[in-house]
């Protein structure tokens, strides 16, 4: 049995032409399956003209609007510039707030109280230091105090590290704080004061009780004293 069948009516007959060439029956299976793989083919047309000037025309506009907004091109100036106006300042920060959180690095051994460590670190509250010359203080405190000290009259064997890595108002501050809590009273300090302080003490390294004393004994350089204004030359009288 066979399910191939030829549909020439004579057989015996031998083909006389291309035309009469009987198909190959495995063409004849997968003829349908071969013309449904064919693929479409698109034509090639050109692209036109009116969408190569928009896309022109787009490009153009996108690189205007990006230079004339772009702002400094810094990493914070992309963003399209501001209108003009006043600056904005920022107000003033209360000396107490910001003292108190800068005194945070301190409570490790000068405690949250300002009453210190048992014979390790020593108090601030009623420290003769603390409330004492202010000028010393910051000095103390911009280059730093190791050696024996006597506070409150109970003797301490610490190390306070230097702290001319925090900027003046910073300082400025804390030592404001110290002062004026847990019972003691003092006037504040001002940044200028620690700016004029760190200037007096470049260049020296960590204080001792002695060299920090002697420190406080010699008095401030005294500031510069400005010129009287002179009266103005005469211009030359044209001939």
């Amino acid at each position: 049995m066979s399910s191939i069948h030829n549909d020439d009516p004579n057989p015996n007959q031998e083909p006389t032409h291309e035309a009469d060439v009987p198909p190959d029956p495995i063409f004849v299976i997968h003829r349908a399956a071969m013309r449904e793989m064919d693929e479409p083919r698109d034509g090639a047309e050109p692209t036109p003209v009116s969408y190569i000037l928009l896309c022109f025309a787009a490009l153009m506009w996108g690189g205007w609007y990006i230079g004339t907004y772009a702002g400094t091109w810094s990493a914070d100036g992309l963003a399209e510039r501001a209108t003009a106006g006043a600056a904005i300042t920022a107000p003033a920060q209360n000396p107490m707030e910001l003292g108190k959180e800068v005194f945070g690095v301190c409570v490790q051994c000068h405690q949250e109280n300002g009453r210190g460590v048992p014979e390790n670190y020593p108090p601030l509250a009623g420290s003769e230091y603390v409330l004492g010359d202010k000028r010393k203080l910051a000095a103390l405190v911009l280059r730093g105090l190791g050696g024996d000290v006597t506070v409150a009259g109970k003797h301490f064997n610490s190390q306070m590290p230097a702290w001319d890595n925090r900027d003046d108002e910073e300082i400025a501050a804390v030592l404001t704080y110290i002062r004026n809590s847990w019972g003691n009273k003092a006037d504040p300090l001002s940044k200028e004061f620690v700016a004029a302080v760190r200037k007096e003490t470049e260049g020296k390294g960590e204080w001792r009780p002695a060299s920090l004393d002697a420190f406080a004994a010699t008095p401030p350089p005294a500031a510069p004293v400005a010129a009287p204004p002179t009266a103005a030359t005469p211009q030359a009288q044209t001939k």
